[in-house]
């Protein structure tokens, strides 16, 4: 898998990607959510909170220095999340 999710950017032999959030809180928690996908895979992407609503999330193979498959599935998973959350909250504010 080499293709870069939506939403991401490649550079420098990095995979980007930056999310505006509802606020603070949201950014944490979509953060933690990221985190423990990280953990599952045991591959953890450089993240940050960016003017209190904005999270930064870089991933590059460290060891390798460069991109290699785990961080596009990495890319791969994060946004699979932020399309469940988002699809969540459509039904939610919608309905079915």
């Amino acid at each position: 898998m080499t293709n870069v999710p939506s939403g991401w950017s490649k550079k420098n032999e990095k995979l980007l990607l930056v999310l505006k959030c509802d606020d603070f809180m949201h950014a944490i928690a979509l953060l933690n959510f990221v985190a423990d996908i990280a953990e599952k895979m045991q591959h953890h992407p450089d993240i940050a909170v960016r003017n209190y609503n904005e999270l930064l999330i870089s991933t590059t193979t460290h060891s390798e220095k460069k991109l290699t498959v785990k961080d596009y599935e990495l890319a791969k998973k994060v946004s699979d999340l932020i399309d469940y959350q988002a699809e969540k909250q459509n039904i939610e504010d919608n309905g079915r």
